[in-house]
């Protein structure tokens, strides 16, 4: 059940890594916001900082970001609860990888039509002709499905509702309209310009376990589950 206002998140600092104070309150920014578009978190988040040369508390309200309020602006097209279970999912995949190797895959959400006008499939789609109960993706009891297919090439194309249409899929776009940062490759690069090309957003989630989210060709959420470090305190 989602955490009322105000939540109380507690961040670690590590001791070889992250030392600077402002890096460290971005983080926990960073953090709030993952935990309210999972919905674990619903309101303001106090942050607190202990470490051995400074404390400090911060006050932030992850409904006031950039990437909350561009999400929110995508409502209509793409169901809330559709792209927190996708992040859900992700953060699992990034954390625990699959069959015990890192992987890397995107989820395009929204804006179905356009999508698979802009794609094709690498394969046979394992999606099609089954029962739409086995293809929503907020249930979770149909995760392993999706884990299982996230080995695949390609990437999911999920509707704004949840229901999971294709996966394998390759997008036919083209990303030298779109920035990325250096050393990303072609599935983030593909990503992003399909959320140029339509109002889906993108979900990607790097072998190196890292999260981003796309829209409008744009980068709007990067999270590092496996550094973040973090407890929720009741």
């Amino acid at each position: 059940m989602p955490r009322q206002a105000s939540d109380l998140l507690y961040r670690i600092i590590p001791n070889h890594v992250e030392k600077e104070e402002v890096v460290l309150h971005e983080r926990i920014q960073e953090i709030a916001v993952a935990g309210y578009l999972k919905g674990a978190i619903s309101g303001v988040v106090v942050g607190v900082i202990d470490g051995p040369n400074f404390d400090s508390i911060i006050v932030y309200d992850p409904r006031e970001s950039y990437a909350v309020k561009s999400l929110q602006e995508r409502e209509g097209l793409v169901n809330s609860d559709a792209f927190r279970a996708v992040m859900e999912l992700a953060l699992e995949l990034a954390l625990e990888g699959r069959e015990g190797r890192h992987i890397g895959t995107a989820f395009i959400i929204g804006d179905v039509e356009n999508v698979l006008r802009a794609s094709h499939q690498l394969l046979l789609n394992p999606f099609k002709g089954h029962d739409q109960n086995d293809l929503i993706i907020t249930d979770r009891g149909n995760w392993e499905t999706f884990k299982e297919f996230a080995q695949l090439d390609g990437v999911f194309v999920i509707s704004g509702e949840g229901v999971a249409c294709a996966s394998g899929r390759y997008l036919d776009v083209d990303a030298r309209s779109v920035r990325i940062q250096q050393g990303l490759g072609g599935r983030h690069a593909a990503s992003a310009a399909i959320t140029a090309e339509t109002d889906a957003v993108a979900v990607v989630v790097s072998e190196s376990g890292v999260i981003r989210v796309y829209q409008d060709g744009e980068q709007i959420i990067e999270i590092e589950p496996g550094g973040m470090g973090w407890m929720m305190l009741p």
